[in-house]
């Protein structure tokens, strides 16, 4: 756009300084929820981090146990064991809203979670750690799940933000400024003109009255 193509008038000058001035307080917002999202994404980002190293001691413990259960009580029994059990878990998704951002819920409903068929007595006490573990691990990894995407929304809505201030920078504002430039560049040349019109004018008509007086 280009503010030549305004029109110059007093009317245009008024709205033009008036959309000026509330696209400055629309950057001025939007700014100030860019440092806000920023703020829940570092500590989203914390929260990830540590919950991911958790999960990954977790994991490792449970592999750990279930691989010494494994050799204590063979392939086969290990396997009859696990085809025994519910392949199945329920898993419910809402939503929620954080900053104006739509965040995903994902619960684990833990009921739904197999119980453990087994005993420390009956097999190797390193299958049921290892059941224990991963229950554990379980749960955690739907916390991650739910966290990771809570910082993939975050970051998208961050970088909606940053482009709009960009559009308001690179365009919007050059635009709106440039044009309350113009306008009063002209109407300040109008003015000027204006007032010399009128000096002369004033000169003539004096010396018009001179005349008529001699």
């Amino acid at each position: 756009m280009s503010s030549n193509k305004v029109l110059p008038t007093k009317l245009n000058l008024i709205n033009f300084k008036s959309q000026l001035k509330l696209i400055r307080n629309i950057k001025r917002l939007l700014e100030n929820k860019r440092e806000v999202l920023l703020i829940y994404l570092r500590s989203y980002i914390l929260e990830y981090e540590k919950l991911y190293n958790e999960v990954n001691k977790s994991l490792k413990r449970a592999y750990s146990s279930f691989l010494q259960g494994v050799v204590d009580e063979g392939i086969n029994n290990t396997r009859n064991i696990a085809e025994s059990q519910s392949h199945s878990l329920r898993v419910s998704g809402s939503t929620k809203v954080i900053f104006g951002v739509k965040i995903p819920v994902v619960q684990l409903d833990e009921n739904s979670i197999p119980k453990k068929p087994f005993s420390e007595v009956e097999t190797s006490p390193y299958l049921s750690q290892s059941f224990d573990e991963m229950r554990e691990a379980l749960v955690k990894v739907i916390q991650l799940v739910e966290l990771e995407s809570t910082i993939r929304s975050l970051v998208s809505e961050l970088k909606r933000t940053q482009r709009l201030i960009n559009a308001i920078d690179k365009s919007i504002l050059p635009f709106y400024t440039s044009s309350v430039k113009f306008i009063k560049s002209v109407l300040d040349d109008k003015s000027r003109e204006e007032f010399v019109r009128l000096k002369v004018v004033r000169r003539l008509l004096q010396k018009r009255r001179e005349n008529v007086g001699i």
